[in-house]
């Protein structure tokens, strides 16, 4: 084990500083990008939290104040959540992407329509008369899709 212990000195004496040297320098330039990829990714959570609490509030969590028009409500709220949508995307994990963006195309197009989608075709038409959201429903069906965003974003939180 000495002989060992020795050869390893005499290698280090000998060997060239530079490659320890870049390594080292390789290894505090990953460990800062992380440091600040964990920072930037708080905020993102912290900002997608905070629009979603200030723009929906009295919608979520609980239907306090539910607006007579839906769409019209929303309207100039959607900017906004869009691009904490966009902010926080680019943090969600590849496998996760793609549920991501339909949660946020569910929401959005509820959210833009009032949760009365227009009918495309007669038979649409049709199964949009027989079937009629009550408030209720819409309130929670609204709920539910608010609560599906919020949860990409609480996998950040631990």
């Amino acid at each position: 084990m000495d002989k060992f212990i020795e050869q390893v000195s005499l290698y280090i004496q000998e060997a060239p500083v530079w490659p320890f040297t870049l390594l080292g320098f390789i290894l505090v330039v990953g460990v800062a990008v992380d440091i600040i990829n964990r920072r930037r990714r708080t905020a993102a959570v912290e900002y997608f939290d905070l629009a979603f609490q200030e723009e929906l509030t009295g919608l979520y969590p609980a239907a306090t104040r539910w607006p007579d028009d839906l769409a019209a409500y929303m309207q100039p709220r959607l900017p906004i959540l869009r691009d904490a949508f966009e902010v926080l995307r680019n943090f969600i994990p590849q496998n996760q992407l793609r549920e991501y963006n339909a949660a946020w195309n569910r929401f959005y197009q509820f959210s833009r329509t009032g949760g009365n989608e227009q009918p495309v075709s007669l038979e649409d038409a049709a199964q949009e008369l027989a079937v009629n959201q009550s408030d209720l429903q819409q309130q929670q069906a609204f709920q539910q899709m608010i609560s599906d965003l919020l949860a990409f974003a609480t996998q950040f939180k631990k």
